[in-house]
C-alpha cells in the first residue's frame, strides 16, 4: 500500500460496514491507496460505535506525505474525527480533511481518485461528489449547472469510437480502472457517450464517468490531446470494448497475502519465532457427593486460595478488587450452593454452572466494559477449577524469545509472561479492554489483538511472525528484508526507552530557563504513555472522550471512577483536568444543544456548562473525589470574561460543600486555571490573573479566532499557522501577563508539538510545554539543541 499517494479512513458505526467499502475501494484500486478502518467499539470492534482515539491510530497510520481525506457514516462518527484532529499530531492534522461526502460511494470515488495521482483537495472533493451520478441516473439532482463543457485546446485531437462489451456497463469498477489507466498518460483525455449525448466528461473522476449513464452497447467516443494523445486514446478504447471479469485484485495486493491488520493493543514492534499457546481441555464430571457440607467447604477453601493467587499476581490494585469480586459473585456462588445442596452436584460442576450463569449475563450487558469482562470471569473459572483438582495448571511455553499466539490471553496468563522471554503477543480475540491488554500494556509487551481473521485458512502455526503493536500491522512469516526493519525498529526503541528513563520531564537550556514537557490524554493508557516518555505531568486532560458514545452523561459515580483510573496510571505527577469541552462544533446528541448558524462562536465549552449546572457540578464534584491526596488541578475551556470564572467559582464551591454534606471524602482546595483560546482572554490576560492560578494557551482554538479561519478548512490550510505574528504576539502577551502576577503559563494546543514553535514559545517566555506522549522525545531534542529562537 502507498504512502504516496492521498490516503483515506473509513469512520463507521459499524466495522463490518467499513470493512466491506475499504473491500470495495480496493477492488477498483488494488494496492495503490491506504485506507484505514476506524469503525465499531469494544473487545473485536463488533460493537456499535466510534472511538476517536481508533481515528488517532488509523490517521498516523494513512496521512502520508500527501495527506488523508476522512468519510464518516452519522452524526456521532463527526464529532470522534473532530476530537481526534484535536488529538493527533499538528503536522498530521494540518493535512487531513473531514468529508462530508456519502460514506460508501465517496470513499469509492476518492480512492480512485487519489490512486490516479489526485492532489488532497481533489480526493476530498471527489469524495463529496459521491452522490451526483446516482441522482442524475434517478432524476433527482439539484438544479445546478451541468459539467462545465470541456474546452477545447487548441491542439489536434486524436479520437476513436468504443462500443461498452461489458454486460454491466460502465459501472464503477470498469470505470475506476479508466480514471486509473487514464492517469499513467500526458495527455488531457475526454469521454462522450455517442448514444444518448452525454458528455464529454474527463477521465480524472469515477463520479464524472458514472454520469455519462453508459450501458451494455452504448458507443463511447475517447479523444485526447497531448504528447500521449494517440497511446491514450487506444489504451482506453481497447478497455472499454473488453468484456466484464472478476475484477481480481491487483498484483500487488497478492504480494501482501502474508500481512495484515489486527487491533493495536500495546505499541512496540516485535520479530522473531511463533509459540501457540495450548491449553488442556477441561473434563468436567457430574458425579454426585454424598455430603453436601463437606463440599461446600472444599468450595469454600478454592475460593480463598484463589483470593490468594489474584493479591500475589495483582497487588491491591482495582484489577485484584474487581477479580475478587467476580470470585465471590452472589449469582455465581447462589447458584453453586444450590446444586450442591440440592442436587448433591460436585463443587467443581456446581461453580461452573454458576459462572456460566454470570458469564451469560455479562455477555448480554448493554455495556462493553461489562461484556469485557467474561474473559475475566473464564480466568477465575479456571482458578477454582484447578483450585479443585479439576483443571490443569497453565503451563506457558518454554524456549528461547518467542512471539506467544494465543486464542485468547487471559488476566492471570498476561500477568506471569516475562517480557525477557515474550518478545510480543498476538491474540485471536481479545480486544482493548480486556484486562489482559492493560496487563501487557503495563508490562510494555507489543501486542495485536483481534487477528482470528488473518489465520483462520493456515493449516498450522506459522514459524515466524512480525508485529507492530502501535499500528496493528501483522507479517507472518515476514520476508528477510520485513525482519530486518523490524529489527532495526526495536533496537531504536529500546535506546529511545533507555534515553526517557533518565529523562524527568524537565530540560534546562544554556540560555538559563528550565523547560517542563507535560502530556495531554484522554485516556489512562495516555497517561501511562505519558508517565513511560517521561512527561513531568498532565498538562491536559480531555474529559470529553468520556462522554462520547452514549445515550446520557455519565454519572458523577461512574467519572469519579474514570477519572481516577487516569490518575493511577501516573501515580505522583500533576495532572489538570479540563472540564467538559463540548457544544457548538462537538455536538454530544444527548444534550439537545440547538443547532447554530456558526456554533464556534456559539454555546460551547464553559458556556454550555455553565448553562447546564447539574452537568457541571457533577463533573466537578467526580473531580474532586478522585483527586483527594492528588496533585490536581482544574481547568476551563473557552472563558472570555473574568464573570464565567467567578461563576464557575461558585459552581465549584457547591461541589465542594455537597460532598462535605454527603460525608464524601474530597480534595480542597483545588487550583482552578482557564484556557487561553479566545483572542479577548488573551488581550485581557493581565486583568484576569487575579481570577486564577494558572493559564493554559490552547494554540488550536487561538489562531482560528484569531485568523478568522476555520481550522481544517479545505482551503484555509495556510492560515492554520499557530506560528502567525498575531497569533505569537497573543501568546507573547500571555506569557508577560503571567509572570507579572505570577501565574504559571502553558502551551497545550497542537503546536506545542511542534520542535521549532516549541522553541519559539520559549523564547516567549513559555516554561511549560503539553504535547501528545509520542512528541515528548522529538520536543526535548530540539530544546537540548538550544534552537529557542523567536521566528
Amino acid at each position: 500500500m502507498s504512502k504516496t499517494t492521498v490516503g483515506l479512513v473509513l469512520v463507521s458505526h459499524s466495522r463490518a460496514l467499513a470493512e466491506a467499502t475499504r473491500k470495495l475501494a480496493t477492488q477498483m484500486t488494488g494496492d495503490a491507496v491506504l485506507i484505514e478502518c476506524a469503525a465499531g467499539i469494544g473487545e473485536t470492534g463488533d460493537e456499535l460505535g466510534t472511538d476517536a482515539m481508533a481515528i488517532v491510530a488509523a490517521l498516523e497510520r494513512a496521512a502520508g506525505a500527501q495527506g488523508a481525506v476522512v468519510l464518516m457514516d452519522l452524526g456521532s462518527a463527526l464529532l470522534s474525527a473532530e476530537t481526534a484532529l484535536d488529538l493527533v499530531d499538528a503536522a498530521i492534522a494540518a493535512k487531513t480533511r473531514l468529508s462530508s461526502g456519502p460514506f460508501v460511494e465517496g470513499a469509492v470515488a476518492a480512492a480512485v481518485r487519489a490512486a490516479g495521482g489526485g492532489s488532497l483537495d481533489e480526493v476530498a472533493a471527489e469524495a463529496r461528489r459521491g452522490l451526483v451520478a446516482k441522482e442524475e441516473q434517478l432524476g433527482e439532482a439539484a438544479p445546478a449547472p451541468a459539467p462545465a463543457p470541456v474546452e477545447k485546446s487548441g491542439e489536434n485531437e486524436t479520437w476513436e469510437d468504443a462500443e461498452i462489451a461489458d454486460l454491466h456497463g460502465l459501472h464503477a469498477r470498469p470505470a475506476a480502472r479508466i480514471v486509473s489507466r487514464a492517469s499513467r498518460f500526458d495527455a488531457k483525455i475526454t469521454i462522450e457517450n455517442r448514444t444518448n449525448g452525454k458528455g464529454p466528461r474527463t477521465t480524472d473522476s469515477v463520479i464524472a464517468l458514472s454520469g455519462l449513464g453508459a450501458r451494455h452497447g452504448h458507443v463511447l467516443r475517447i479523444a485526447a490531446t497531448g504528447r500521449e494523445a494517440e497511446a491514450a486514446v487506444r489504451a482506453l478504447a481497447a478497455l472499454v470494448r473488453e468484456a466484464g471479469t472478476n475484477d481480481a485484485p491487483a498484483p500487488q495486493a497478492a504480494a501482501e497475502a502474508t500481512k495484515g491488520r489486527g487491533i493495536p493493543i500495546a505499541a512496540g514492534v516485535a520479530v522473531g519465532p511463533c509459540i501457540r499457546l495450548q491449553r488442556t481441555a477441561v473434563r468436567l464430571s457430574d458425579h454426585s457427593v454424598d455430603d453436601p457440607a463437606v463440599e461446600l467447604e472444599k468450595l469454600m477453601a478454592a475460593l480463598d486460595r484463589v483470593e490468594r493467587e489474584i493479591r500475589a499476581a495483582f497487588g491491591h490494585d482495582d484489577m485484584a478488587t474487581m477479580h475478587g469480586t467476580l470470585l465471590r459473585d452472589p449469582v455465581i456462588l447462589r447458584t453453586a450452593r444450590d446444586l450442591v445442596t440440592e442436587s448433591g452436584r460436585n463443587a467443581a460442576s456446581a461453580y461452573h454452572s454458576g459462572a456460566s450463569r454470570a458469564a451469560e449475563a455479562l455477555a448480554n450487558a448493554d455495556d462493553p466494559y461489562m461484556r469485557a469482562r467474561v474473559a475475566d470471569l473464564r480466568d477465575i473459572e479456571l482458578a477454582v477449577l484447578r483450585a479443585l483438582g479439576a483443571a490443569p495448571a497453565v503451563v506457558l511455553p518454554e524456549g528461547p524469545p518467542a512471539i506467544l499466539l494465543a486464542d485468547e490471553l487471559l488476566p492471570s496468563e498476561a500477568a506471569r509472561l516475562d517480557p525477557a522471554r515474550v518478545l510480543g503477543v498476538v491474540d485471536l480475540r481479545g480486544g482493548p479492554t480486556s484486562h489482559a491488554a492493560i496487563l501487557l500494556r503495563g508490562a510494555g509487551i507489543p501486542a495485536v489483538f483481534g487477528a482470528a481473521a488473518l489465520f483462520q485458512d493456515l493449516p498450522e502455526s506459522p514459524a515466524r511472525l512480525g508485529l507492530d503493536g502501535g499500528t496493528g500491522e501483522l507479517w507472518i512469516d515476514p520476508a528477510p528484508v520485513i525482519t530486518a526493519d523490524l529489527e532495526r525498529r526495536r533496537a531504536e526503541e529500546r535506546a529511545a526507552r533507555l534515553s526517557a528513563a533518565a529523562f524527568h520531564g524537565k530540560v534546562t537550556l544554556p540560555s538559563g530557563p528550565t523547560v517542563e514537557l507535560w502530556a495531554n490524554a484522554a485516556s489512562a493508557l495516555e497517561a501511562r504513555a505519558a508517565r513511560e516518555a517521561g512527561a513531568f505531568g498532565i498538562g491536559l486532560l480531555r474529559t470529553e472522550m468520556f462522554f462520547l458514545d452514549r445515550n446520557d452523561a455519565p454519572g458523577e459515580d461512574e467519572q469519579a471512577d474514570l477519572y481516577a483510573e487516569v490518575l493511577a496510571a501516573f501515580p505522583g505527577a500533576p495532572v489538570v483536568i479540563r472540564t467538559l469541552d463540548a457544544g457548538g462544533d462537538k455536538r454530544l446528541p444527548w444534550l439537545h444543544v440547538p443547532p447554530e448558524e456558526n456554533p464556534y462562536l456559539g454555546l460551547r465549552g464553559i458556556r454550555l456548562s455553565l448553562d447546564r449546572p447539574d452537568l457541571l457540578e457533577a463533573q466537578l464534584r467526580a473531580i474532586l473525589r478522585a483527586g483527594r491526596g492528588r496533585d490536581v488541578r482544574i481547568m476551563i475551556p473557552m472563558v472570555s470574561t473574568a464573570s464565567e470564572i467567578e461563576a464557575t467559582k461558585a459552581a465549584l464551591a457547591r461541589a465542594a460543600s455537597a460532598l462535605d454534606a454527603a460525608g464524601k471524602p474530597h480534595l480542597w482546595p483545588v487550583p482552578l486555571g482557564i484556557m487561553v483560546e479566545v483572542p479577548a482572554a488573551a488581550l485581557l490576560a493581565d486583568r484576569l490573573a487575579p481570577h486564577v492560578d494558572f493559564f493554559s494557551i490552547g494554540t488550536n482554538d487561538l489562531t482560528q479566532y484569531t485568523l478568522a479561519a476555520e481550522r481544517g478548512h479545505p482551503r484555509l490550510a495556510a492560515l492554520a499557522d499557530a506560528g502567525h505574528p498575531a497569533v505569537l504576539d497573543l501568546v507573547g502577551r500571555v506569557a508577560k501577563a503571567g509572570q507579572a502576577a505570577g501565574r504559571a503559563v502553558s502551551v497545550c494546543g497542537e503546536a506545542a508539538a511542534d520542535p521549532k514553535l516549541a522553541a519559539t514559545f520559549v523564547g516567549l517566555g513559555i516554561t511549560r510545554l503539553s504535547m501528545g506522549p509520542s512528541a515528548i522525545a522529538r520536543v526535548r531534542a530540539a530544546l537540548v539543541a538550544g534552537a529557542a529562537e523567536i521566528r
